[in-house]
């Protein structure tokens, strides 16, 4: 691994770093305490604290009865030292990227564009939609990706986030789709008085990011307006820049890929290293060292708010966004793999391919795979390009309407735009220019090869994606009733929605032709009404031994979608307090994820994938030398809603006579089914023994011109594989459907004690995730089996800090379970993932001076202080394909905020 900072260097950084932050630390012992912070956050009034609307809840000023809330302020934003919002939720336990780097690495237009929250690890992720619901202020954002509709959680300037809530807990009783695994909603600033300015340097080996914001505001009596803009930006990280990004044969220790410079040659399990063709291990390399694994990113985004409030029944108020994001990746040098015969199978007769090298062994007169580098003709780099473009507006209007009922209106109007452009080569005409005999794969530089590289050379994989949605939606709450437990309170309301959808991707395409592809198009409009309920039984008004405070809460909600139709789904809460500080909760609901416009056939029309090699094989036929495999893809046809059932039940503990403690303990339960994927055509043991109606072995000319009707240019794309009988291995359709299902329960922990010392405070804070069982089903009918160990199941997050004077400092041990994994030969029969912990530093220290000094603060994170490699695993083609942590290393932070 490339060094830039020794680890020597970087330890002697960090004691610099704290001995420098000593003094200060003394120093603000004795430093004059300033008064009230004239620039910042404007102090709520009553009012207004009054009518906050809670996540989780259509009603002002109470709690959604039930339900477990996890809420991020300001002080916890700032000590993560995230530089975006899906970094900042990669440190919460109960989300599927936990203590992994985000990554938007787009190496193909299929692929995931966009950072996609997963509370609950629920399984769907390769589809368009999210089982994780995103709001911004309790609303939609657009959706964004090539092939998804899912917000961007990262559209949202962070200068402007004032807190984040989670609701760990189905939400579609009150927001709709989507809210199956939880609701994450980023609370924005009310008003803003003054100028904040922030920035933060990070550096590691071989890496740099540099984040800054400003926030401008104005608050009058009767009105408000500030804007809040900020620029993110890192380098990118190639495979050899860290260890653990490997592709390794660990059968035998060498490097996995075939496609290197000195190209090889497969004849079923022989390989023969080019150019002597010498039979062998062949000519070994790792793709991955030229190729970025974390591509370079840049983000501009700005968000603005207006608040007017004359002190009358009405106030009024406007949000609006705008995020830009660039990221860069290098795809490394173009490698392809192409079959070459003795004959061409084009031309009737014996026409013998010109450049068809003979092995002079067993194996003489046999079809070849032949793999090849381009590097030296088409250069060491390929551009990955992935842009994404988000904006949005949102008026919304209260009213008091007397005696504490209010009417609340919202509009909400946003676009998103992502493309993804991939540098390629035309693998299909390639393909046919070796089988024809016009291109000479053993030799990339041959000359002959100069005047047909062209025809394949200049292609992108290509993907561009357009989400556009109005949303608008009208509550009414207030008091129903007094009771001597408090007051009943009702909302009621409803909404109206249009999504559109718009694609144009193609997997190969000329660079010149990019703007004829045609667009695809899906929209849809949804209809709601909604209700809720909460009574408080018990209260201030009749409270007694053993019964403190007890609410019932009862919401439903009814969607209408112009595509699939109507779904009901309700939900009922409890919360009981036997005695104060002790509350004991439960819930039951129904959610649901609608079918994402991006998974349906409108939108994703069937396509033909025809490969001249085998990809996975049948475990219970042998493939025949020189043998197709041929794919059908595409979006669904008369796609369901995935449904959810949910309850949860626990207990919090806050006793009065210990301020600053409080613990908390949470059970649930989902059962999610019909969710949407493509049938596992790439898990063979799976996919040929449970989806024996969705492919054909060995099919007839017939069977595969029948396939390939269903696609436009279908029979043109295979018919080099139809002109004798028995070229084609299987076809198979892996077009999207409602399959699976999961079944999952677990544990939520936390626990927090702020304790005051004579020196300040001392605090800790422990917040956990425990998965007690998982079971999955590949596809309705089928046994569910238990994937509980596959995955890791044991997640906390622990924190230990003080505050000294002015000067607050924390460290934060992160865990993250191992599970287990199937022994091989191919991984050296390795059966577990080992556990990955890592230890965070946080501090941080406020002046409070005058002058230049007031309200300065200086900031230093150190991420993975003992730079921990991920664990290792001996199987996967990278050391953590398909799992979920991604580190950068050890990260130093240096922050400074000033406001005035």
């Amino acid at each position: 691994m490339k060094r830039t900072f020794g680890s020597i260097r970087q330890c002697a950084l960090i004691g610099v770093s704290m001995i420098a932050l000593a003094p200060i630390a003394a120093l603000a012992q004795a430093a004059p305490q300033a008064g009230p912070d004239q620039a910042g956050d404007v102090p709520l009034s009553e009012k207004e604290i009054q009518e906050i609307i809670v996540t989780g809840t259509l009603l002002r000023g109470v709690a959604p009865a039930g339900s477990q809330t996890v809420s991020l302020d300001a002080q916890a934003i700032t000590s993560v030292g995230a530089n975006s919002t899906a970094q900042l939720l990669a440190s919460v336990p109960q989300t599927a990227s936990y203590d992994s780097a985000p990554i938007v690495s787009a190496i193909s237009s299929s692929q995931i564009t966009i950072n996609r929250p997963n509370l609950r690890n629920l399984p769907g992720t390769s589809g368009g939609g999210s089982s994780t619901l995103i709001l911004v202020d309790g609303h939609r954002l657009p959706g964004m990706g090539v092939r998804q509709t899912v917000p961007d959680p990262d559209a949202i300037a962070p200068g402007a986030i004032e807190r984040v809530e989670i609701v760990l807990d189905g939400g579609s009783s009150i927001y709709g789709a989507d809210a199956v695994g939880g609701v994450i909603n980023f609370i924005t600033r009310k008003r803003f008085d003054g100028i904040e300015a922030k920035a933060r340097y990070g550096f590691a080996d071989d890496y740099q990011s540099l984040n800054a914001d400003v926030t401008v505001g104005k608050t009058w009596d009767t009105a408000s307006v500030y804007v809040s803009y900020d620029y993110a930006w890192h380098d990118s990280l190639y495979g050899r820049d860290r260890d653990y990004v490997r592709r390794l044969d660990y059968t035998n220790g060498l490097p996995f890929d075939l496609t290197c410079g000195a190209g090889n040659v497969s004849i079923g399990a022989a390989v023969y290293a080019l150019p002597g063709l010498t039979r062998g291990t062949g000519n070994r390399c790792d793709v991955s060292d030229a190729r970025t694994f974390y591509p370079s990113e840049e983000r501009h985004s700005v968000f603005a708010g207006l608040s007017l409030d004359s002190g009358g029944p009405i106030t009024f108020d406007v949000r609006a966004f705008y995020m830009n994001r660039v990221n860069k990746g290098d795809g490394g040098p173009i490698t392809a793999t192409a079959t070459i015969a003795p004959i061409n199978p084009f031309v009737p007769g014996t026409v013998f391919n010109p450049y068809y090298r003979n092995t002079g062994d067993a194996n003489s007169f046999q079809a070849q795979s032949v793999s090849m580098d381009f590097s030296s003709v088409l250069g060491a780099r390929t551009s990955q390009r992935t842009a994404l473009e988000t904006w949005g507006i949102t008026p919304s209007m209260s009213a008091d309407l007397g005696s504490g009922w209010q009417l609340r209106w919202l509009g909400n109007y946003g676009r998103g735009r992502s493309e993804v452009m991939n540098q390629k080569i035309d693998d299909g005409t390639l393909s046919t220019l070796v089988l024809t005999g016009n291109f000479d794969p053993y030799n990339l530089s041959n000359p002959a090869n100069s005047a047909v590289l062209p025809l394949v050379s200049n292609f992108l994989d290509y993907g561009l994606g357009k989400n556009e949605m109005i949303n608008t939606r009208v509550v009414v709450d207030g008091s129903l009733a007094h009771l001597p437990g408090g007051d009943v309170k009702i909302a009621v309301g409803g909404e109206y929605s249009y999504e559109k959808y718009e694609s144009r991707i193609d997997g190969t395409v000329s660079a010149s032709t990019v703007a004829d592809l045609p667009l695809t198009n899906s929209s849809r409009r949804i209809a709601a009404v909604f209700g809720e309920v909460q009574v408080p039984v018990f209260g201030d008004g009749n409270r007694s031994a053993g019964m403190y405070s007890l609410s019932l809460s009862a919401s439903g909600r009814y969607d209408h979608y112009s595509d699939f139709g109507g779904t009901f789904n309700p939900k009922f809460g409890l919360t009981y307090e036997p005695l104060e500080g002790v509350k004991l909760r439960g819930s039951w609901g129904k959610s649901f994820q609608a079918p994402s416009l991006a998974d349906g056939a409108d939108a994703a029309p069937a396509t033909i994938f025809a490969f001249p090699f085998i990809l996975f094989a049948n475990p219970a036929v042998a493939p025949l030398p020189g043998q197709a495999q041929i794919f059908l893809g595409g979006g669904g046809n008369n796609l369901k809603p995935q449904k959810a059932k949910t309850w949860s039940a626990g207990f919090e503990i806050a006793p009065p006579s210990l301020p600053g403690f409080v613990a908390s303990l949470n059970y649930y339960n989902i059962r999610f089914k019909d969710l949407i994927d493509i049938p596992p055509v790439f898990n063979p043991s799976v996919f040929y023994t449970l989806f024996t109606g969705n492919y054909v072995m060995n099919p007839t000319i017939a069977q595969v011109n029948t396939l390939a009707s269903q696609v436009p240019d279908g029979l043109a794309a295979v018919s080099p594989y139809t002109v004798t009988p028995g070229q084609v291995y299987s076809i198979a359709d892996g077009r999207r459907t409602n399959l699976a299902a999961v079944n999952t329960d677990g544990l939520d922990f936390a626990l927090a004690y702020d304790q005051s010392t004579g020196f300040g405070s001392v605090y800790v804070q422990v917040n956990g995730n425990y998965v007690l069982n998982r079971k999955e089903q590949s596809v309705a009918g089928a046994a569910f089996v238990d994937t509980v160990k596959a995955q890791t199941r044991f997640i906390v997050s622990s924190t230990l800090g003080t505050n000294i004077g002015n000067l607050r400092a924390q460290a934060t041990w992160r865990h993250l379970g191992g599970w287990n994994v199937a022994p091989l030969a191919s991984n050296l029969n390795q059966s577990r993932i080992k556990a990955y912990d890592t230890i965070n530093l946080f501090a941080q220290y406020d002046f409070k001076g005058s002058g230049l000094m007031e309200n300065l603060a200086l900031t230093f994170n150190v991420d993975n202080l003992f730079d921990k490699d991920p664990p290792p695993y001996n199987g996967s083609l990278n050391s953590l394909d398909g799992y979920a942590v991604t580190s950068i290393g050890r990260v130093f932070q240096f922050g400074i905020s000033k406001k005035f």
